[in-house]
């Protein structure tokens, strides 16, 4: 009998590690949209969890690429499938869409550069309600966040804070903090309220062409009373360090999924706005201005 017992319950165990396993996302890649304020066809991915269904409905993470990539970049270079199985699949994190659009070379930003294209117009105002009505999509701030990496960076810690009202969480890796045509987040982030903002998670490389930048603007959101984490470990700017950071970046937002709004953590500090980052809203380390970063290789102009 306890032989009989044993190889049912070795059977059961084999059987719920195979459906894991078997428990597998779809990414459907270059979805278009029409965008009329880009005057232009825009394209987009999406990650579905395994047994994505309507029926139900789904926290959604907004993914953000570095300058030179794409929609696609995320699930060429990186295991993010992967890990977000594994990761549903075992009960770590919650099922979540993730969307992963295409920002160009723009920063994120309307009219980089002046060129007169308005992607964060074209972001808020056309994406995002496409896709969150395409997909059975959850569309509180408890149930939306936002992460990137380089220039995808920057584009998450702007939309976080900027757009404060729609994420819930922040997490930007190797981030660009200001320079390329976009505003400084140095001179953004004193605006908006410490209780207001979302989580922010800064992870950068010791290596990187962003580390004192992003030691910088640590340092003032800790002076202005805004919680966030700041990882700095060894690394450089490429897919290797990316990579590493994913898992984390599912598991901390995950986390937030699973909480709501009330997971988010802020403190209210007092006094004049903090000036360590930025001197007349020019960065210090100019020298960072006019660097390209194309496949994790620098390219200056």
């Amino acid at each position: 009998m306890a032989a009989v017992l044993l190889l049912s319950c070795t059977d059961s165990e084999e059987a719920v590690a195979q459906t894991m396993t078997e428990a597998k996302g779809t990414v459907v890649r270059d979805l278009s949209i029409h965008s009329e304020i880009l005057g232009r066809d825009m394209l987009y991915s999406v990650y579905l969890p395994a047994g994505y269904t309507e029926e139900k409905q789904y926290p959604v993470l907004y993914l953000l690429h570095g300058s030179g990539g794409d929609q696609n970049e995320w699930w060429v270079y990186d295991d993010l499938a992967d890990d977000a199985d594994a990761m549903m699949a075992s009960g770590e994190v919650p099922e979540m869409i993730i969307v992963t659009p295409d920002g160009k070379t723009w920063m994120y930003i309307d009219n980089c550069y002046g060129n007169g294209l308005y992607y964060e117009r074209y972001f808020f105002e056309e994406l995002m309600p496409e896709v969150e009505s395409r997909y059975s999509i959850r569309r509180e701030r408890g149930s939306r966040a936002v992460g990137g990496f380089s220039m995808g960076g920057y584009g998450a810690l702007r939309y976080g804070v900027m757009h404060h009202e729609l994420f819930c969480y922040a997490y930007a890796m190797s981030s660009v903090i200001g320079g390329y045509g976009a505003t400084d987040m140095g001179n953004i982030i004193g605006n908006y309220q410490p209780s207001d903002l979302p989580g922010i998670t800064l992870e950068c490389g010791d290596r990187d062409y962003f580390t004192y930048d992003n030691r910088e603007f640590s340092a003032q959101l800790t002076a202005l009373g805004i919680a966030h984490e700041h990882i700095e470990r060894s690394g450089g700017h490429d897919w290797t360090f990316w990579s590493a950071c994913t898992p984390k970046i599912l598991r901390k937002i995950g986390g937030m999924f699973s909480q709501g709004t009330s997971a988010i953590r802020s403190t209210r500090a007092g006094g004049s706005k903090s000036h360590i980052y930025a001197l007349n809203g020019i960065r210090r380390n100019t020298m960072q201005r006019g660097i390209n970063i194309v496949d994790g290789k620098k390219i200056v102009r």
